[in-house]
């Protein structure tokens, strides 16, 4: 009994610092590629627009195999295993990309590039929702609290190189590393705990008949259709708000700068305290009360003439919103189960599919109309999500009852 508990302790540690690990350098990856754009348009010589088509490239990438990667990984690739090959994959694609200098052959690199993010997201996901399984402990938000604290630290990364004369290749060259480096000591540490302890496997073995029957599908559309909505409205605020308080409230640019790093930064912090708050009121819960904290923060933000009322207003969104696709994730893989996988999968694909729609739906209603109505259509996203949390409490109910 004494060696079954340590082998569970010991798993429970393993998997936590893996997945730790993985969402750390997929923070860390996208962190520096958004920070290294100017550097790129600027080295290959791309317009507004080629710039427009390569990061389609990137999300179409990713859309693609989070569409495809769901139908194999419950039932012939383990999770680790598409963890490691799409960081490294990812990682890779960053030592390549500062060596071309045409538009086309950018955008297919570009393409694989998000690719391998798309693969990694989902098994990562998948990977910290088996954890969560496993140990009947909420985690979710810590890992994607580590993913923000990625975020920051790539775009930092990338800061201070280019401010010690680095150029696209010493920063993107640096962050690929980086992240294969850190998949690599995941691999290796998770071997290293599986020898430790008799018995402990390092490898999630897939089921090989996983797949969504007839009453996890509405659950996981309705999952899904929450993270459409949060993550178009995320999208929009991290897109837009700058430009909002500049042009709306007639704040300074380096107002406008300090709105994306408060938002940005109240999401890191709320993600780092999202696990305590989970188990004290659930996923369910959780959402509805960031939907309606968030709806509350955009209203004071349409109707505030203080930048200062503004930038709390909007920690106050980043608060709201920072445990909301976390919660859905978390949710996603519990009603998934065995196919986990697939579940995460689609709600992935369906939620970013909104993260890319969002930020150009946004811009096209404020060129016909004004960035006010485009704010109040974000507040209305996230009245939705908090009455879609009505529907969705009832299906689990129902759906735990059978």
């Amino acid at each position: 009994m004494a060696g079954n508990s340590i082998a569970v302790k010991a798993s429970s540690g393993s998997n936590r610092l893996h997945c730790s690990l993985f969402f750390l350098a997929a923070g860390i990856g996208i962190g520096a590629w958004a920070s290294s754009l100017p550097l790129l348009t600027a080295g290959v010589g791309l317009d507004k627009g080629q710039l427009g088509l390569v990061l389609l490239c990137f999300a179409f990438g990713a859309i693609v195999l989070m569409i495809a990667i769901g139908r194999y990984i419950d039932r012939v690739i383990s999770s680790r295993i598409l963890s490691l090959c799409g960081s490294l994959l990812f990682g890779a694609s960053f030592l390549v990309i500062p060596l071309i200098d045409s538009p086309i052959a950018l955008g297919a690199v570009v393409f694989v590039t998000g690719a391998a993010f798309g693969t990694l997201d989902v098994s990562m996901n998948t990977e910290a929702s088996r954890a969560e399984r496993e140990t009947g402990r909420h985690m979710m938000s810590s890992f994607h609290a580590l993913f923000s604290i990625g975020n920051l630290a790539g775009a930092f990364l990338v800061g201070q190189l280019i401010g010690h004369g680095g150029n696209l290749q010493v920063c993107l060259g640096a962050a690929g590393l980086l992240v294969m480096l850190l998949a690599l000591s995941a691999r290796m540490m998770a071997r290293k705990a599986a020898h430790a302890v008799p018995g402990l496997s390092s490898e999630a073995l897939p089921t090989r008949n996983a797949s969504l029957d007839a009453a996890q599908r509405p659950l996981i559309l309705l999952l899904g259709a929450i993270a459409f909505l949060a993550l178009l409205a995320e999208g929009g605020m991290m897109d837009w708000t700058a430009i909002y308080m500049i042009d709306i409230l007639g704040a300074s640019d380096s107002h406008g700068a300090y709105a994306f790093a408060f938002f940005a930064a109240a999401m890191a912090g709320g993600r780092l305290v999202g696990d305590a708050v989970t188990r004290r009121v659930g996923h369910v819960a959780l959402i509805r009360t960031g939907g309606l904290l968030c709806a509350l923060s955009v209203a004071i933000l349409l109707f505030a003439d203080s930048v200062v009322l503004c930038l709390a207003a909007l920690v106050l969104c980043g608060l709201g919103v920072a445990n909301m696709v976390p919660a859905v994730f978390a949710r996603a893989g519990n009603v998934g189960a065995d196919a986990a996988g697939r579940a995460i999968s689609i709600v992935t694909t369906m939620g970013y599919s909104g993260l890319l729609l969002g930020p150009a739906l946004l811009g096209f209603l404020a060129q016909a109309t004004s960035l006010v109505v485009s704010f109040g259509l974000i507040t209305l996203a996230f009245l939705v999500i908090a009455a879609v949390t009505i529907r969705l409490d009832v299906r689990l109910k129902q759906h735990a009852a059978c």
